[in-house]
């Protein structure tokens, strides 16, 4: 997906109200926007919504076809599957939301030094991520979860060392372009520090094009949480996730499909409503679009 580094970053003024109505009119942003929503709202109130609670085992009815009280069925250790998926939304949000903020926050400062002292220590940080960069994303994340060990945070400190340095990249090529304005000559000439340009002058500017990488960096990190549940690297039992959900639905994919195919289903309907949305938002940021 490629972003105009400059068109979208010169939309931090626009009017509110004109920007919602454009964001309005894709229809991508409408419908995947609708199923953020409500993937969210389904984690937020799980506990409300799941007609059993997830970790609710009963041997004696393993694999179980969908019935009036397990609507889906029930995994290998009699468990609903339903509850499951309810609460692995929940999940799939914590892990991807929090790997977004921590790379977000981490990587748009390191990149906006960078992008703005320039010089040794431009050449520090981005050495810096061009090794981290030069790894394979899934193998490397691999690599770490295995190194911590499985669970929650550990996918989360793996998945933040993966994605920080793209958002660093992105910001400085950001503050190289914005440096040059007439308005950080200004604010240079009456005397604002280095950290208050870059805090109140450059930051507002570039925030628009972060927050399409955020948007569509939510679904791919929540893809590589799966990934990593599926290895058995990630989230573990009892806690629910997508990814471990189809890899326990796999050997009984023949005789009982439910487990695998509805995780799977749940799992590809998220990821893509947050491609879509991120789109959308960069359809509606976008200069070159107007009019259309």
């Amino acid at each position: 997906m490629s972003v105009d580094v400059v068109g979208l970053a010169s939309q931090s003024r626009r009017p509110r109200g004109v920007f919602l109505a454009r964001l309005l009119r894709q229809r991508g942003a409408v419908i995947g926007g609708a199923v953020v929503l409500i993937v969210a709202c389904v984690a937020f109130t799980a506990p409300l919504i799941a007609p059993l609670p997830y970790d609710a085992t009963d041997l004696l009815n393993v694999f179980a076809p969908p019935d009036a009280i397990n609507l889906l069925g029930t995994d290998k250790l009699g468990r609903d599957i339903l509850s499951r998926l309810v609460f692995g939304a929940r999940t799939s949000l914590l892990v991807g939301t929090s790997v977004m903020l921590i790379t977000i926050v981490t990587g748009t400062a390191l990149g906006m030094v960078a992008g703005y002292f320039g010089g040794r220590t431009d050449t520090l940080i981005m050495r810096g991520v061009d090794i981290m960069l030069a790894f394979p994303e899934v193998v490397f994340a691999i690599l770490v979860a295995a190194v911590l060990g499985p669970g929650i945070a550990t996918v989360i400190v793996a998945l933040s060392l993966v994605w920080w340095p793209g958002i660093a990249r992105l910001a400085r090529s950001l503050v190289l372009v914005h440096k040059q304005e007439l308005y950080v000559d200004a604010a240079i000439v009456a005397g604002a520090s280095p950290f208050e340009i870059l805090r109140r002058h450059l930051l507002p500017n570039i925030v628009p094009p972060l927050l399409v990488r955020a948007s569509v960096g939510i679904g791919l990190i929540i893809m590589a949480e799966a990934t990593l549940s599926f290895l058995g690297l990630g989230v573990q039992e009892p806690t629910p996730s997508w990814g471990g959900m189809i890899r326990d639905g796999l050997p009984a994919l023949r005789s009982d499909p439910y487990l695998a195919i509805s995780a799977s289903i749940v799992l590809g309907i998220t990821i893509i409503g947050f491609n879509l949305f991120g789109d959308g938002l960069r359809d509606a940021l976008d200069p070159r679009l107007h009019g259309r």
